[in-house]
């Protein structure tokens, strides 16, 4: 067995995306806003990383720069030796089989007019119809699909079945990375636990990696290795599972994970809610100097005109806070 540490698959560098903002006259110079703004992180071969933060934060538009389904203005995204934000034209298509997409709603994202065989089969259009009847067949069976339901049209699935169907169409031409958006929000509590666990076996067997996106922690600690926290188009915080949830040192990520319930009466009793004031600034004008500190309950000074870079700490973990210490206590204590 070998001791080199995996490699990793997805690799992403200063990316941006940018929006252009309407203008109340021509001779007005463009204004843009920034919904990513310089966001790095990598993704290790056979593992899932989730990127998680408050609606607005741009965790899902990072997701769908990244799949190339909106365009970025600035930035690298690197699949091994591809780098994706270069590709065009037929060069795309063909990388496309390396990375999918499960969407967030399985109501909107099937095609109504198809069978489900057919939305499996759709990404194998240039194979034989024998070999992609039987690839068809495997996957039913694998995402818990009987295969009498391959004639039936989408509105004839249950949501938990349409989301089955989605990661059954997203494995067809066998990709390397995974994208998943939310995949469990719009399902019943029960059916999630389903589908969760379905991507966690599929992974397992399958050796597949993720990019996970969700605002629900609960769902990240059960189905991620790493966990990246956005805020306003930054990253805030990385880290593995273990270290956020044991030590979170960002006061924001302090005040999502105490949002969290708590199942053991203990731990409820131990944990402090961290209760933030307003809602974040306006994307459009980003404060100058940390994009939290109008909420931050222990700003100082210099949090109000020095940015924060993201720095790693001796424990592994990254922050962007100036009041981080470098042996990872939060100044929230």
């Amino acid at each position: 067995m070998s001791d080199q540490p995996a490699a990793n698959l997805l690799t992403v560098k200063d990316l941006k995306v940018r929006f252009p903002l309407k203008s109340s006259s021509i001779f007005a110079p463009k204004r843009y806003l920034y919904a990513v703004d310089g966001v790095s992180f990598s993704v290790t071969q056979g593992q899932a990383l989730a990127i998680v933060g408050e609606s607005g934060s741009g965790k899902t538009t990072t997701a769908l720069a990244i799949a190339r389904l909106i365009k970025a203005y600035a930035g690298q995204v690197q699949l091994q030796e591809l780098d994706l934000l270069d590709l065009a034209g037929d060069d795309l298509r063909q990388a496309r089989r390396r990375f999918q997409f499960i969407f967030q709603d399985p109501y909107s994202s099937l095609n109504p007019r198809l069978r489900a065989a057919d939305i499996v089969a759709e990404p194998l259009a240039a194979m034989a119809a024998d070999a992609k009847q039987a690839i068809v067949d495997e996957l039913f069976q694998a995402v818990g699909l009987r295969p009498e339901q391959q004639r039936l049209f989408p509105h004839q699935f249950s949501g938990g079945q349409r989301q089955r169907l989605g990661i059954a169409r997203a494995m067809a031409p066998k990709p390397q990375l995974i994208i998943c958006d939310e995949p469990v929000s719009a399902l019943d509590v029960a059916v999630q636990a389903q589908v969760l666990n379905l991507l966690r076996e599929l992974q397992r067997q399958r050796g597949l990696t993720y990019l996970f996106i969700s605002h629900d922690l609960g769902v990240v600690q059960h189905m991620c290795d790493q966990i990246a926290v956005m805020y306003l188009g930054q990253i805030v915080e990385f880290a593995d599972r273990i270290s956020l949830f044991k030590n979170p040192l960002h006061p924001y990520t302090r005040a999502l994970l105490s949002a969290v319930p708590r199942v053991d009466p203990a731990m409820r009793g131990k944990s402090q809610r961290i209760l933030l004031q307003g809602d974040p600034p306006d994307p459009a004008n980003p404060p100058s100097g940390c994009r939290f500190v109008a909420r931050c309950p222990v700003a100082e000074a210099r949090c109000h005109s020095q940015p924060p870079a993201l720095r790693r700490l001796a424990s592994g973990q990254q922050v962007a806070c100036h009041l981080v210490s470098d042996d990872a206590v939060s100044p929230l204590g």
